[in-house]
């Protein structure tokens, strides 16, 4: 992972935060045990007091890197929070769930499909310029759709995982009573295979960015 900017850092953290069954929630998830691990200087699984300036400080780095001073504070009184049985060393679980609670309680920007309606509906419309802050937040939205239905991991959508993509793709329209297209089955047959020039089966990110543009947001931007 080579998050390189803070407004990749916000959405990867929207998206980690959002769910543990997300690939996000799987490099978060290895980012603290890498913090664990490095900590645990004496091999025995767990992260005693001594060792857990260490750890708090390979956690923070990755939020500092963006500006995000995330683990300030006591270290023991922290330590103690995370240490519920009060065993004197904290296992990997303890860790784990304790830092995932922390960092779903920082504040972060609105996801864009977590947006109320007219804030979305703005946003629509300013995405249609393709150079605006707004247009990188459906952009990676989109990432959101495609890995979600990308469930076999090989980097294309087939016509089986379509319908996945156009339900995460429509969840924001939906919830907020905007223009939500192609719900039907039919409806998304015929946008694969329009989209499937090739006919291959199978249609790439930039295929399905390009439609989402024009087919997705372009209503709500109309609106």
């Amino acid at each position: 992972m080579d998050i390189q900017t803070k407004d990749e850092f916000i959405y990867f953290m929207q998206r980690a935060c959002e769910s543990t069954c997300n690939d996000c929630y799987i490099e978060l998830y290895n980012i603290l045990l890498r913090a664990f691990v490095a900590a645990d200087i004496d091999f025995d699984g767990q992260v005693s007091e001594d060792e857990f300036e260490g750890m708090i400080a390979a956690a923070a780095a990755f939020p500092g890197k963006f500006g995000f001073e995330w683990w300030v504070g006591s270290g023991k009184d922290q330590f103690s929070a995370i240490d519920e049985n009060g065993d004197g060393g904290i296992s990997f679980d303890e860790w784990l769930n304790f830092a995932y609670t922390h960092y779903q309680s920082q504040k972060l920007p609105v996801a864009f499909d977590k947006m109320e309606k007219d804030a979305f509906i703005a946003e629509c419309k300013e995405s249609l310029n393709t150079g605006s802050d707004a247009y990188k937040k459906v952009y990676w939205f989109s990432w959101k759709c495609f890995q979600a239905a990308d469930a076999d991991r090989d980097g294309q959508v087939s016509a089986s995982e379509f319908a996945t993509m156009v339900n995460v793709a429509t969840s924001g329209q939906k919830r907020l009573g905007l223009p939500a297209p192609f719900q039907t089955s039919g409806d998304r047959d015929a946008l694969f295979a329009k989209m499937d020039e090739n006919g291959d089966g199978a249609i790439s990110f930039d295929e399905w960015l390009a439609c989402f543009m024009k087919e997705f947001i372009a209503a709500v931007a109309a609106l």
